[in-house]
Order: C-alpha cells, then sequence, then structure tokens
C-alpha cells in the first residue's frame, strides 16, 4: 500500500481510534496503491464484459463480485497485506479474520441502483455473530453525490442494531435488507466524497447508504470485511490468530 509522505505509518492513533469510536467510521487519505485500483477495476470490467452477455442474470448479479478474496490475486494481496493488517489491528481484536472481500458496483446512467439505509450487522449477526466487525471501503474512481458516493449517520453505530425488513424484488436496488428507502434524507446522515486511493474504516452496526450513478462511468468500490477471532464460533480465514492464554 502506498502512504502519503505525511502519512508513513498507517497505525491508529490514539486520536483515529477515539474518532472511530465517537463516528463509527475513519477516512484515511491516499493510502490504496492506483496500481492496484487500476489492475482489479480492469479485472471487473472483463467480468463485467462477460456478465452483460448473459440473460439470466440479474443487474446485482452483473454488476457485484463475491468471493475476491479466494479467487482475484489482487484482491487475495491486499485483504493480507501486512499494511492493511496494521491499520484495522487496534480495532479487530483479538486476532483478526477476514469475513468477506466483495466489488459492489453501480454501472453508467443506473439510477435506480441505489443501496438502501441498513447496517450490516443486521445481515450478518444471527448467523455469524461477531462484536468487532468493520469493513474498509475502498473506491475504485473518485467518488461523489454524483456517482453514488457513501452516505452515512455519524454515531449511529452506538444505537445497535434496528430492525430491518426485506425489500421486494421490485425496488431493492443493491440492497435487499434495509430500515428505510436510500433517497430518505435521514437526521443527521452526511456525504462522504473521496477520491480514488482514499478509504473509509467503518463499523458494520453504522447506519449507511449510496445513491444510484448519475455518471457515464462505473462506480466500483472494493470492500474488505474484517473481524474478531472467537472461540467457538464458525472460523472464517484467519489472518492474525488471537494470541493464547498465558498457562499457570
Amino acid at each position: 500500500m502506498e502512504a502519503a509522505a505525511h502519512d508513513a505509518s498507517l497505525t491508529l492513533s490514539a486520536q483515529d481510534r477515539e474518532t472511530f469510536a465517537r463516528q463509527g467510521y475513519l477516512i484515511r487519505h491516499q493510502v490504496v496503491p492506483r496500481a492496484f485500483l487500476a489492475a482489479l477495476d480492469r479485472d471487473m470490467e472483463v467480468g463485467y464484459q462477460q456478465k452483460i452477455r448473459d440473460p439470466a442474470l440479474t443487474v446485482e448479479e452483473v454488476n457485484n463480485s463475491h468471493g475476491l478474496g479466494k479467487d482475484n490475486p489482487h484482491a487475495i494481496a491486499m485483504s493480507r497485506d501486512p499494511r492493511m493488517l496494521e491499520l484495522i489491528q487496534d480495532l479487530v481484536y483479538p486476532g483478526i479474520e477476514l469475513f468477506s472481500a466483495k466489488v459492489i458496483s453501480k454501472g453508467p446512467r443506473e439510477l435506480d441502483m441505489i443501496c438502501h439505509w441498513h447496517q450490516d450487522e443486521a445481515y450478518w449477526y444471527d448467523g455469524f455473530p461477531r462484536e468487532r466487525r468493520l469493513s474498509v471501503w475502498m473506491p475504485l474512481q473518485d467518488v461523489d453525490a454524483g456517482n453514488g458516493c457513501l452516505r452515512v449517520v455519524p454515531g449511529s453505530h452506538r444505537d445497535g442494531v434496528v430492525p430491518h425488513q426485506p425489500r421486494s424484488s421490485r425496488d431493492h436496488g443493491a440492497c435487499r435488507l434495509s430500515f428505510a428507502d436510500g433517497r430518505e434524507e435521514l437526521p443527521g446522515a452526511i456525504e462522504l466524497p473521496l477520491p480514488a486511493g482514499s478509504l473509509i474504516l467503518f463499523s458494520s452496526r453504522l447506519q449507511h447508504s449510496s445513491l444510484g450513478n448519475r455518471s457515464n462511468a462505473h462506480r466500483r468500490a472494493f470492500i474488505l470485511t474484517y473481524q474478531e477471532v472467537a472461540a467457538g464460533a464458525e472460523s472464517f480465514e484467519v489472518l492474525r490468530p488471537a494470541p493464547q492464554p498465558i498457562q499457570a
């Protein structure tokens, strides 16, 4: 991973950790290599061109790519990069597991590809409970209000997981489970425009959404989700084992 001259270390400072605890998210600027973004974007475009010819696939299936932590060499390398683990180690512990690696895309002029207001933990907690799960959200292109940047409600992670409802197949957009329509303006919600090369760390309990893509180009975001290693729970790919207790 690249690091700007003023940001040589990716280890979070005490102020960074306080900001994450208070807001539920943290932005780090210009730390993701442009070569990685370009290579992953090329891979996604090749896959998109192949999938778009299959009439059996939905728009969501054409746009999005899951399981990249196992089958894409660029995603595999980034998910395991020691500097990425350095970035999250004070927020995800004990130990670090890779829960998922995916690209979520909004195609050109896909105004209805809305990710409605939701919390990631609502999708996962019943089957895969964890307390320190977070995502690293990396846009492959510059993102803003015009192409579907992330929208968040700062501090909402402290309220726990609110009730979610499944959306109908006609209007689920990019999210099948939500607690409010993505076009709603929730109190306190803000947009997080971000240049390519930067990233957002956010809690799996943070309320967030994104609107459709009004631009003439793809808007793709690479998302890595990490969680702590939990004794007795189903294990995912362990990247850093939890320390073993010292025997008396």
